[in-house]
């Protein structure tokens, strides 16, 4: 509480007489004998000594009172000042600093005792879309039952701290076995889905959930936290709403994904390693070329060629995708026009356009100047976009497709089958083209069930004025299947694997 202005003053009168009394009683003389050593004088009447001393005695107790509540002020003072140096403020949880000092403890004593604990960093899934949709207060409100909910999960003497932002850590001073640990992981898991309600909204969130246990995660607290949030990636990296255990070749692995992170990322830059192959597409009546889909390759200096399902999901996950998007869209226009140049006559080009791509505000825009700049016709190309991608804001999915097919591009549905909302937005949707997933191929001519639903597929698509390709072709008997279900086009190693632009212009063009 503030002190009022009268307050300080009588306090400080208080002082000051204090110090007079003093002064005048035992005086100057009284110092400079006790100093420099003789006895005490004084030429004062005694009614004056008597007077001063009854003074004395009464502000000695406001003395007193000034002292205990200057001090009283002082350690508040500093209390406040260690909270906050040691907790975080929004929680009341533990915060990084404190975490550490006392996971340095717990790991101090467990080397001296040989004992076993555990660590587990939680991070909550898509907590950000909270923020971003509904602002920074009500993301605060929720952080506050999340961090109650991991409380009421753990064990009596385990510690739970706000790492920073939506990542929460769990300290368990001693386990038995890394099955105690897993048992509090997963009642954080279950407490956390529980639905919240706030301010009139209900959210549902999951977690994931990294487990370190010393001593084979590492010895050091350094090592143990960073092996528990290895641990909770790859939780995230096998779908979320789960925990995982460190294992020590973990860290070699993320290792090795990291170094081929910034190697992408140099290798997107530089343009040098990366390039294109083209792999045919057909009708499947006449056996004439009707198109090609561009597959974007790296040829890593050191490791050799990495195939796709490695490299592009780190691009994902590093939002490298766009520019790697970029770098396949102009290297087809280039191949394009460098067709055109030496008299070829170039079919439609397939490019797979990612989720994070189509997401962009000014996609439509930066996707159709590229065109306009190599001077290259809207009908030479033709955008692949997954099913999933199409599911995920689907009215601004929509309508850059409308604006895509206006300005003359063909839009297909890649990999068809595989999403959950196909018939029911099929009709919806801009498209021309639907591409049946190999998964739906693969087995057509062996298994009734299979060709039964190749068949339903074919009759939907062309019930909605659409064309029907089937990918992963790979022998002549599944092409007649194709024949007899009235497929229109296929692409699949039966005809071409993948090729480099020069031979796909040598053989095909």
């Amino acid at each position: 509480m503030q002190r009022t202005g009268i307050g300080k003053y009588l306090r400080l009168f208080t002082v000051l007489l204090f110090i007079e009394v003093v002064l005048e009683v035992f005086g100057y003389q009284f110092m400079g004998k006790l100093i420099f050593g003789g006895a005490w004088s004084s030429d004062m009447p005694m009614e004056r000594i008597v007077h001063l001393v009854w003074l004395l005695v009464i502000t000695t107790p406001l003395l007193y009172g000034v002292v205990v509540r200057y001090l009283r002020r002082e350690r508040a003072f500093a209390n406040e000042i260690w909270r906050l140096a040691h907790y975080d403020d929004l929680t009341g949880l533990c915060n990084r600093r404190q975490l550490t000092r006392q996971l340095s403890n717990v790991l101090k004593n467990a080397s001296q005792s040989h004992q076993k604990f555990a660590l587990l960093f939680i991070d909550l899934d898509r907590f950000k879309h909270i923020n971003d949709s509904l602002g920074h207060d009500i993301g605060d409100e929720v952080l506050k039952v999340i961090s109650k909910r991991i409380l009421g999960s753990v064990r009596h003497g385990d510690v739970v701290a706000r790492f920073g932002g939506d990542e929460f850590v769990t300290l368990m001073p001693s386990i038995e076995q890394s099955g105690d640990a897993i048992q509090v992981a997963q009642r954080i898991l279950e407490r956390v889905q529980e639905k919240i309600s706030f301010d009139g909204y209900e959210f549902y969130l999951t977690a994931s959930i990294g487990i370190a246990v010393y001593p084979v995660s590492g010895d050091s607290a350094t090592s143990i936290l960073k092996s528990a949030d290895t641990a909770m990636y790859e939780a995230k990296r096998l779908g979320k709403n789960r925990w995982y255990v460190h294992m020590p070749s973990m860290q070699e692995q993320m290792y090795s994904r990291f170094q081929l992170e910034n190697d992408l990322r140099r290798a997107i830059k530089e343009h040098q390693e990366l390039y294109l192959e083209y792999q045919p597409q057909l009708d499947v009546d006449t056996g004439q070329i009707v198109g090609a889909e561009a597959l974007v390759r790296w040829n890593h200096p050191l490791i050799g060629i990495i195939p796709p399902a490695e490299f592009i999901p780190i691009a994902e996950e590093a939002e490298l995708i766009v520019d790697l998007g970029q770098f396949v869209l102009e290297s087809v226009c280039r191949q394009i026009t460098d067709w055109e140049a030496v008299g070829s006559h170039p079919v439609p080009i397939g490019i797979n356009i990612s989720q994070l791509e189509l997401a962009q505000p000014n996609f439509v825009s930066e996707f159709t100047s590229v065109l306009s700049e190599w001077g290259v016709e809207s009908s030479r190309i033709c955008i692949e976009i997954t099913e999933t991608t199409l599911m995920k804001d689907e009215e601004q999915v929509r309508e850059k497709l409308r604006q895509l097919k206006n300005y003359g591009i063909r839009v297909m549905i890649d990999d068809f089958g595989k999403g959950y909302n196909s018939l029911g937005m099929l009709r919806q949707l801009p498209v021309d083209v639907m591409k049946i997933d190999s998964v739906f191929i693969r087995d057509i001519h062996t298994s009734l069930t299979d060709k039964s639903i190749l068949s339903a597929l074919v009759m939907l698509a062309h019930a909605n004025d659409l064309g029907v390709l089937a990918e992963g072709v790979e022998q002549i008997e599944q092409l007649s299947v194709l024949q007899q279900e009235n497929c229109d086009e296929y692409q699949g190693y039966l005809f071409s694997p993948p090729v480099s632009a020069e031979k796909f212009a040598a053989d095909y063009l």
